[in-house]
């Protein structure tokens, strides 16, 4: 795989970098291994990833070169606005609430004696 200098240094930054998503943090590593000229079992060893990882990330570097290393999802953000959010969170609650817990422990039966101090 040929890489030209200002994308060798693109992906240095990105798998070296701290502020850096580990997966495209690891796509880069990949890349950059593979134009090191390392095999695919050399490069599953050291990253620890299987062949279909590595057939994914170096096919869409090939075809889309840098831009090819993010990834394709969408963004839940951008599809739903934050009222169609809140609905789904408040439907998403169960329809009882759980039964209330009595108080236990020290500071539970300390209270009523706490109480009694300060009306007297």
């Amino acid at each position: 795989m040929n890489l030209t200098e200002a994308e060798i240094m693109e992906l240095r930054q990105q798998a070296n970098g701290r502020a850096v998503r580990a997966d495209l943090a690891r796509r880069a590593r990949l890349i950059l291994l593979l134009a090191e000229g390392l095999t695919w079992s050399a490069i599953r060893a050291k990253l620890d990833c299987n062949d279909s990882y590595i057939a994914l990330w170096s096919k869409r570097f090939a075809a889309d070169r840098l831009a090819g290393l993010f990834s394709r999802l969408p963004v839940a953000s951008a599809t739903r606005s934050p009222t169609a959010l809140r609905r789904v969170c408040w439907r998403a609650r169960p329809s009882t609430s759980p039964p209330m817990v009595p108080r236990t422990g020290p500071r539970a039966s300390s209270l009523p004696n706490l109480v009694a101090t300060f009306r007297t």
